[in-house]
């Protein structure tokens, strides 16, 4: 998750959902032995921890959503010289919508990874 959270902003759609993946088993397994580390020091970094890695896992959720909408509107045939008027200015429309958001989606991952990478570890 590491290496690859450093070059979050110039990975495929491919690699960012598997870092996703990762994240999502990262988070899962704090939040199962959360309960090993209940003291209030612990507690209080645990909790900054989790936060982090949902925002992080919400980032790569929002760029793994825009890639799948991506290949969705390549999907709706509006390169050939017949298509259908208002197909073709959906697609545009969504086209223009996705490219908006994904840098904002790729700062806030990269801020999360960022933020995580400071985090000092709950479990020691």
């Amino acid at each position: 998750m590491r290496k690859k959270g450093k070059a979050l902003a110039r990975l495929d759609a491919r690699s960012r959902h598997k870092l996703r993946i990762q994240t999502k088993k990262l988070r899962y397994a704090a939040e199962f032995f959360a309960r090993l580390f209940s003291n209030k020091r612990m507690a209080k970094r645990r909790k900054r921890f989790l936060a982090t890695l949902e925002r992080l896992q919400d980032g790569l959720g929002d760029l793994n959503d825009i890639a799948v909408h991506e290949k969705h509107i390549a999907a709706m045939g509006v390169h050939h010289r017949r298509s259908n008027p208002s197909r073709a200015f959906a697609a545009g429309l969504l086209t223009g919508r996705e490219d908006a958001r994904i840098e904002a989606a790729i700062t806030a991952a990269n801020e999360a990874y960022v933020d995580l990478s400071k985090i000092k570890r709950f479990w020691g």
